[in-house]
């Protein structure tokens, strides 16, 4: 079976550049930002703007391609305008991921904490889904990821994120996204119960949903609350148990995303990637 694996990579400098990353460290898989993470990207995309990034991937090792959605967006906020710029960002994300043949756009649903209503906020959550994805082409896949629990955050529970999916419209174009570090600190055992954690996620996600999983240790102890990666190995939940999910039969087909620290240089990237490898051999 082939094995898809790679990292979070840089498009500044334009989308282009992603692609050359890739070639660089000789991945079939990669998560980008294709705008500034921090900005609301309310304007569509130029067409064209994906020509050459087609151009260098045709015929190169790199085969799955995702998008990380802007840190802005929060599904459940009262305020209308920013409301209205989180689902239009999400709808031009997922329309340039569309042109490009990607494999989804990774999302943090976002947070309550604006939101004195839970039951409001969830189903603003489903509204607004239901509303990009009644707008995004119908190849686009949306992920919804798994959150580290700070705060009133949404999705630190899979439950939470089962039910939000439960009650969309295109569920087909709406997968979920899992993270090991998120989990960690949300309160998944990973090190003491692999095993149950996986068997909690099929009962509540099934697997066949899960299209991406972030492979990162922690810098913060079991359910910390704290978003906080760490390198594999150098982190609480430890090379071993990071090998066994990253060799986990069940876990096989399922993409998975470096999002370490050392991936700020080309070389860190290549050492955390050749662990992987190295896992692989043996």
């Amino acid at each position: 079976m082939k094995r898809y694996f790679g990292a979070h990579v840089s498009s500044a400098g334009g989308l282009k550049n992603a692609a050359a990353a890739a070639i660089e460290l000789n991945i079939n898989t990669i998560q980008v930002h294709p705008s500034a993470p921090q900005r609301w990207n309310t304007t569509p995309f130029p067409e064209g703007v994906e020509d050459e990034f087609l151009s260098l991937k045709e015929g190169s090792c790199l085969e799955k391609v995702f998008f990380h959605a802007i840190y802005l967006i929060n599904m459940a906020t009262p305020d209308p305008q920013k409301f209205h710029f989180a689902k239009t960002s999400l709808v031009n994300y997922l329309d340039l991921s569309a042109r490009i043949g990607g494999s989804g756009v990774i999302v943090h649903v976002g947070s309550m904490k604006d939101q004195p209503d839970e039951a409001e906020g969830y189903d603003r959550v489903v509204s607004g889904l239901n509303w990009v994805m009644e707008r995004a082409p119908k190849n686009a896949r949306l992920i919804l990821e798994v959150a580290a629990g700070s705060g009133s955050v949404i999705g630190d529970r899979v439950e939470e994120l089962a039910l939000i999916h439960s009650q969309l419209e295109n569920k087909e174009q709406v997968g979920f996204g899992l993270d090991t570090q998120h989990m960690w600190a949300s309160g998944y055992d990973l090190v003491g119960d692999l095993e149950g954690v996986i068997k909690t996620v099929d009962k509540e996600l099934s697997l066949e949903n899960v299209w991406s999983i972030h492979l990162n240790d922690s810098k913060t102890e079991l359910a910390s609350k704290k978003d906080r990666h760490e390198n594999i190995g150098d982190g609480l939940i430890g090379e071993d148990t990071l090998k066994r999910a990253f060799l986990h039969p069940k876990l096989a087909e399922i993409p998975f995303i470096l999002e370490t620290p050392a991936l700020e240089s080309i070389e860190g990237a290549q050492s955390e990637l050749n662990k992987l490898r190295g896992f692989l051999k043996k």
